[in-house]
Order: structure tokens, then sequence, then C-alpha cells
């Protein structure tokens, strides 16, 4: 069980940074100690992934099935605004070090969220193998 979450925190922080590698400028995580920053946003990336998305799936339970899937698109986005909200102003930049900053607008969302769904799939697929 510990094990399954420190893997799945450790997958999510692989994730992000990739999608920061891949996107660039638009999708910034920074701190002192890189990989502190990737490993906390993970964690709550995790947490929100873990408690809020079940919860707005079932909610949007009608859109989901009316889109054939793809309002769930939206529900990843949401998580991964969430995420920087959190980041940006609960856990202010001065208490961790950590600077999670997303620009360029809902295709930014889009496309980072799209980016981790899809990564972190296969990177669980490639781990389960």
């Amino acid at each position: 069980m510990f094990t399954k979450l420190l893997l799945t925190i450790a997958l999510n922080a692989f994730a992000l940074y990739l999608v920061q590698f891949f996107i660039g400028n638009n999708f910034l995580i920074t701190a002192n100690f890189a990989i502190f920053a990737y490993v906390c946003v993970g964690i709550v990336m995790g947490i929100l992934n873990f408690i809020i998305k079940p919860i707005l799936s079932l909610l949007s339970l009608p859109f989901v099935f009316l889109t054939f899937g793809l309002f769930l698109s939206v529900i990843n986005m949401f998580i991964l605004y969430l995420n920087e909200y959190l980041f940006s102003q609960i856990f202010a930049p001065d208490i961790f070090g950590i600077t999670f900053i997303i620009k360029g607008g809902w295709i930014t969302y889009l496309i980072a969220s799209t980016m981790l769904s899809f990564l972190n799939s296969i990177l669980h697929f490639i781990i389960r193998k």
C-alpha cells in the first residue's frame, strides 16, 4: 500500500517534469530544489485526483455520457487549475519556495492535462509490466 502510494507520487512528479519539458515556459514549476517541487506538486495532484476527481466525475456523469467521455478533459483541466491555485494562493511561494505557473489560458490547461493523463497512463502501464 505504502509502496504504491510512493510509486504514484514518483510517477506524478516524473509526468509533471515531462510536461514541463515538452510545453516549455507556459508550464513552469520552479524551486530552489527542483525534485522537491515536483514531488510536492505530485503529492497534491495525487490527493486531488484521489479525493476531488471521483466526486466531480460522479456529479458530471450525465455530461460525461453525453460527450462520450470528453468531459473528463474538463475535469482534468479543473484539477490542474486547482493544483496551480493551491500552490499560488494557499501554499504561498514563500512558505515552500515552490512556484507553479501555467500561462496561456485554457488551451495550455487542455494540452497539459491531456499530456498528464496520457503520460500517467503510459508510466503506470510500464510499471505494472
